[in-house]
């Protein structure tokens, strides 16, 4: 063993920098698969420990229409066993705040009069400020998601926007808001005193709004509770609703998002570490051929042989996983801090779950790079002495490489029409195949991240562009209403009607709809389920206001619906199929013509036109928001600022940039750090790689290179042929990540949006950028390459000749 253990640190001191590369590989494959592990563990853990820590609700009741008692359906509620009920909290809705003389606009807030402490349901945590039993007079209290992504804090002051003088208050506690507070949002509860509320919000036109929190010891039995709420009261619940599913939707979208692309690229480096690990340790014994050839000729075994190479990776191993393990730990930490920032407080961590898993990641690394040390280093067993010492490397080795550089193949390249500088860049591809395989992949790979990255992130910027594949619409603007009571209709629309600059209007509203199917002829389902899903009603053209669909086309006739995604998808419903639908309790049988993606609501939902409403609910006007489409999109902001001016007190008016922007450019933001850090990772790999495959190559080739600098070629000149090879390789591997990074990475990122409603990802190809980006990989070659070969000009020709 004294043998083996001699020649494992031998090995170690020799090719310091190459082995210190390998460790780094090891290292960020570590980082990258542990790092995503950890992530993927805590993606729902860290949601549903807050959410039954505060006794979430599993669906959030709003009565705004009129159509129910709030107190009769607050008494029924409280009777049934199994479920927890909140108290019954009125509220008014304003739109838009100013902070720090900034104004900000699509902020829809629900201006809660504050019930005592503590809550049987929807427990508030508190996040930043002093605890109390509720908001002092001139206070209030702010969710996470609305002080974190507008750099509100404790004691600042905000004034909401009331149509008339704005509404000062202070912020005195930030708090964990879970039904509320979910990233990109646009609705916040905001908690105010009950005298403030009576004196300054009663005193406002307009009547008080009410909602309540339910929650159910067993989610999957509402359905049973709801027929016996129809039942019962006569009438099903014709309010709005909101179900669990949205709740939770937006916190872990976006976690599963990166979980799964950085699992996926730690995988993809893990085995570009093990092909490199493999490669090292081929080459490392051809260089040695002669070395391990005398050692076999004085006794020393082949399991031994092994046994040196089986010590020195998995010395590396240990040295780079431990720290990859550590480092993963906190940047998981930061990653998951990021999109669940709305959970975070400032006096408690987030509890970080999955160590044990990353720490099985790390084992099982450690463990593949031992099996892939032995398989490589078997071919160590074949080196007969005799061979060893003749040729350097096997003679069937030695004959395979003669006959590739005479090969017919090679020979059609016409090396003897080419530039110097192009014939030794070829042939440095050439005879080392295996190399160039490698370093081919990897700018492929490294390339294919890059652009998957940029397309991803300008995809979100660029949102506005494609909006309708979202599932939103694309009209120029929106006219909320918020306070419904004192909307003067008639003037609103008489204003629009009047304006020359506007093009087309329409308005849309929403009802609470419960769905099941009829089974088609050609079809067993004979037990088809029910849903509560979230009904979109339009007056006017769906088409005109841009609302897309994946198949088909949205609704036209009375007798006509489209569903979304997931609604078609557990109903096992296709176009042309019937559908039911009961409306106000009233059953309309309905043809599908479209189905539709929508990140909103996870595709629960359909849309109908007002004309198929009004067949089972003739007074059916519950229309609260406005599309806009103006002549000149120039003139949008104009518009905008008349008509909010105008009807400041009643509605918010905003341009379609506006909207999207105040929720998208938070996920853009949290994405970016983990998307770039990625990035940075493969283009450091593709550095690595290509210089420790080239210093091996150039080893190899050493006697090849004192040949060409005896004879008058510069040092910058064979460093020069040897970087445009490696360059020229590698912008073929950049075009092949383009068409992956754009075409297929997408694809098996769908796979994991289909859940949250999303089966077609909606992307922008920006080629300039794409190209820019795929280029990085490129230069990181070029300089890979040009850096190992340093050793080139350092050298004498004699050295050269000589080794």
């Amino acid at each position: 063993m004294t043998a083996v253990w001699t020649l494992s640190l031998s090995y170690l001191k020799k090719s310091k920098i190459q082995n210190l590369f390998i460790a780094l590989l090891i290292l960020l494959s570590t980082l990258l698969v542990a790092t995503a592990t950890i992530i993927i563990s805590n993606t729902g853990n860290l949601f549903t420990d807050m959410h039954n820590q505060t006794n979430g609700s599993h669906q959030i009741l709003t009565f705004e229409k009129g159509l129910h008692d709030p107190e009769l359906v607050h008494q029924w509620w409280e009777s049934q066993t199994g479920v927890d009920v909140s108290s019954l909290m009125r509220y008014r809705t304003l739109s838009g705040i100013t902070h720090q003389e900034q104004d900000i606009p699509n902020l829809y807030l629900f201006m809660m009069d504050m019930p005592k402490l503590p809550f049987g349901v929807d427990k508030l945590v508190f996040a930043e400020g002093e605890q109390s039993a509720g908001p002092e007079k001139g206070t209030v209290w702010v969710p996470t998601s609305m002080a974190y992504a507008n750099n509100i804090a404790v004691g600042d002051t905000i004034g909401f926007n009331t149509g008339k003088a704005p509404l000062e208050l202070k912020v005195s506690t930030i708090v964990i808001d879970v039904p509320y507070g979910a990233p990109f949002t646009n609705t916040a509860r905001v908690w105010m005193n009950s005298e403030d509320y009576q004196i300054k919000l009663t005193a406002l036109e307009g009547e008080d709004n009410y909602l309540m929190g339910l929650r159910f010891d067993d989610y999957s039995a509402n359905i049973g509770y709801w027929d016996r709420f129809t039942g019962e009261l006569g009438t099903p619940f014709l309010e709005s609703k909101m179900e669990f599913e949205g709740i939770s939707s937006f916190y872990l979208i976006i976690n599963q998002i990166i979980g799964f692309v950085m699992i996926f690229l730690g995988l993809v480096m893990m085995l570009i570490a093990l092909i490199t690990i493999g490669f090292t340790i081929s080459d490392a014994i051809l260089a040695n051929y002669k070395t391990i050839g005398v050692l076999k000729s004085l006794g020393l075994t082949s399991r031994r042989t092994i046994g040196t190479y089986a010590i020195q990776y998995g010395f590396l191993s240990a040295i780079a996983i431990i720290p990859g393990l550590a480092l993963s730990t906190m940047l998981s930490k930061v990653i998951i801090n990021l999109s669940v920032s709305s959970l975070r407080t400032d006096h408690s961590d987030l509890n970080i779950q999955g160590t044990g898993a990353a720490l099985l990641v790390g084992l099982l690394l450690f463990v593949l790079v031992l099996l892939c040390v032995v398989l490589y280093a078997k071919k160590a067993r074949s080196v007969q002495p005799v061979q060893a010492i003749r040729y350097g490397m096997s003679e069937m080795e030695s004959n395979k490489i003669k006959s590739r550089m005479n090969s017919a193949g090679a020979r059609k390249i016409g090396f003897g029409n080419l530039p110097v500088i192009a014939v030794i860049g070829l042939r440095n591809l050439i005879k080392n195949l295996k190399g160039s395989a490698l370093m081919l992949v990897l700018t492929l790979m490294a390339s294919s991240v890059l652009v998957l990255g940029y397309v991803v992130l300008s995809s979100i910027i660029g949102i506005q562009q494609t909006a309708a594949k979202w599932g939103y619409d694309s009209a120029n603007i929106a006219a909320m209403v918020i306070n419904k009571s004192t909307f003067p209709r008639a003037e609103f629309e008489k204003a629009l009607t009047s304006d020359s600059r506007i093009k087309d209007v329409g308005w849309q509203g929403n009802l609470t709809a419960i769905v099941n199917s009829e089974p088609a002829p050609n079809k067993e389902n004979t037990n088809a389920p029910t849903l509560s899903i979230y009904l979109s009603v339009v007056d006017g053209s769906y088409e005109k206001f841009g609302f897309a669909t994946v198949s088909g086309h949205n609704p036209r006739q009375k007798n006509e619906i489209a569903i979304g995604v997931n609604v078609a998808r557990s109903l096992d419903k296709e176009l042309g199929d019937v559908i039911e639908v009961y409306i106000e309790g009233k059953k309309q049988s309905l043809i599908i013509t479209g189905i539709y993606q929508a990140i909103s609501n996870m595709s629960n939902s359909a849309r109908m036109t007002i004309e198929g409403v009004r067949t089972v609910s003739p007074g059916f006007n519950s229309m609260d928001v406005a599309f806009i489409n103006v002549n000149d999109l120039s003139q949008a902001d104009a518009v905008v600022r008349d008509l909010n001016d105008r009807f400041k007190e009643s509605t918010s008016v905003v341009t379609q940039q506006t909207l999207l922007d105040s929720v998208f450019k938070e996920a853009a933001n949290i994405l970016i750090y983990p998307m770039s850090l990625m990035g940075l990772f493969f283009i450091f790999v593709t550095f690595i790689i290509i210089y420790s495959t080239c210093r091996i190559n150039i080893r190899i080739e050493s006697k090849t290179y004192g040949i060409y600098k005896s004879i008058g070629m510069t040092s910058n000149r064979i460093r020069l042929s040897i970087a445009l090879g490696i360059t020229a390789l590698a912008a073929v591997g950049a075009l092949l990540g383009i068409a992956v990074g754009v075409y297929l990475l997408p694809v098996l990122l769908e796979t994991i949006l289909s859940s949250y409603g999303i089966v077609q990802l909606p992307v922008i190809l920006n080629w300039g950028g794409i190209i820019a980006v795929a280029c990085i990989s490129i230069l990181s070659a070029a300089l890979g390459s040009w850096a190992s070969s340093k050793v080139i000009s350092k050298a004498s020709p004699r050295i050269l000749v000589v080794e």
